[in-house]
């Protein structure tokens, strides 16, 4: 049998779990490196490192069309200069919108990207379902196009929706067939459509996390609709997540918390801290702790953060107002 894992295109077995493709039941779809990587983050021994610059530059240098995914919650400089790197003709995938319901506006977003970022390309927004995986089909039919890329960041539903497509295919009964890209260092996976065209797809591109404890990661992970958690911060009153991130106001302001349900938010008093870090935000601003969540703050002010380091968190205009409001 050659059943290849759908994260990184090696050929699975299920003999000996120190060699690469290794799954503890053949019937799984990602070697267990690729399903650790997926899920928790988690890097096996046999990992190697995912190198940006390296897969963008082969992409760059291949003729085809890009499909470049991002989630709602990391959506900031970091990523977004990502997809701005790749010089094919490309759309912006913002992915896990049903992650905030009703509360967004698309053409806020949109907006907001064209304003900050000076995004022009066109931007689609996905959920994990058979009509996200049916927006991204249509596009692909109605491109003139025959090769068809997707790249994103890790853990922002890329292989999620790739998996719905092809169920979607097969749904219809259309043959598909996976294999490995040949003549390529990069372990792309190729997915032979009906309509003669094909999709490659990429490993997940990656950035720094705040932690790699194991346990809370998967509290990180989100998979139903969040609801965003106020509270208004006095100074000396911290906002505590985990036990791991602590969050002061300066002055008296209100703070959201956007994140996975199951991370455990709440206020302290009087705790002993180490040194912060000091942030300047102003009105309706998002600071984001990277693959954690972010915090939106509506009113300027000063905070400081005790747990992570500089490099874990990313300050931007929040899309959740200003003058790029707008109705869909």
């Amino acid at each position: 049998m050659n059943k290849k894992c759908l994260g990184c295109g090696v050929k699975l077995q299920s003999e000996n779990e120190l060699i690469k493709g290794y799954v503890k039941d053949i019937k799984m779809d990602y070697c267990m490196r690729c399903f650790r990587l997926k899920h928790y983050h988690e890097k096996s021994d046999m990992e190697f490192l995912v190198d940006n610059q390296k897969i963008i530059d082969s992409v760059n240098n291949i003729e085809g069309f890009v499909f470049f995914f991002i989630d709602i919650l990391n959506l900031y400089s970091e990523t977004i200069n990502l997809f701005k790197k790749i010089k094919r003709p490309k759309i912006l995938v913002i992915s896990k919108i049903d992650t905030f319901g009703k509360e967004i506006s698309f053409n806020v977003i949109k907006n907001w990207l064209n304003k900050y970022f000076k995004i022009t390309e066109e931007i689609i927004f996905i959920q994990n379902s058979f009509t996200s995986s049916n927006k991204i089909l249509n596009v692909i039919e109605n491109k003139n196009e025959y090769e068809f890329y997707f790249l994103g960041i890790t853990n922002a539903g890329k292989s999620t929706l790739l998996n719905k497509l092809i169920e979607n295919l097969e749904n219809k009964k259309n043959l598909i067939t996976v294999s490995e890209m040949p003549n390529t260092t990069l372990d792309f996976i190729k997915i032979f459509l009906p309509n003669g065209k094909t999709i490659y797809d990429s490993v997940g591109l990656t950035y720094n996390y705040c932690f790699d404890d194991y346990d809370f990661m998967q509290k990180t992970l989100i998979k139903k609709p969040i609801n965003p958690k106020t509270f208004l911060l006095k100074p000396f009153t911290y906002l505590t997540i985990e036990n791991k991130i602590y969050i002061e106001t300066v002055n008296l302001n209100s703070i959201t918390f956007y994140g996975s349900n199951n991370l455990l938010v709440k206020k302290e008093y009087n705790k002993e801290l180490g040194e912060p870090l000091l942030i300047n935000v102003k009105d309706k601003t998002n600071v984001y702790l990277k693959g954690v969540g972010f915090l939106y703050l509506k009113t300027a002010g000063k905070i400081k953060i005790y747990g992570i380091s500089k490099e874990n968190v990313v300050v931007e205009t929040s899309f959740l107002g200003g003058d790029f409001y707008g109705q869909n």
